[in-house]
């Protein structure tokens, strides 16, 4: 899985969690966002949602520090 693909993905992500000032919140943003990629019309399997949401972690805790 190319994550160059979903950059523009993970970024609106990571900006929907910056914005929650609570752990709660910035877990339900992944939350939602995990049962919008295994829909139509990206249909992801499970593996390469955590793919995306690993990268978003990422760039969370890196932000963050």
């Amino acid at each position: 899985m190319n994550m160059k693909n979903w950059e523009t993905t993970i970024q609106q992500i990571a900006d929907e969690s910056n914005r929650e000032t609570k752990e709660a919140g910035r877990h339900r943003v992944l939350t939602t966002w995990r049962a919008k990629l295994e829909k139509e019309p990206t249909l992801l399997k499970p593996f390469q949602i955590d793919h995306i949401v690993r990268a978003v972690r990422t760039r969370l805790n890196t932000v963050s520090r």
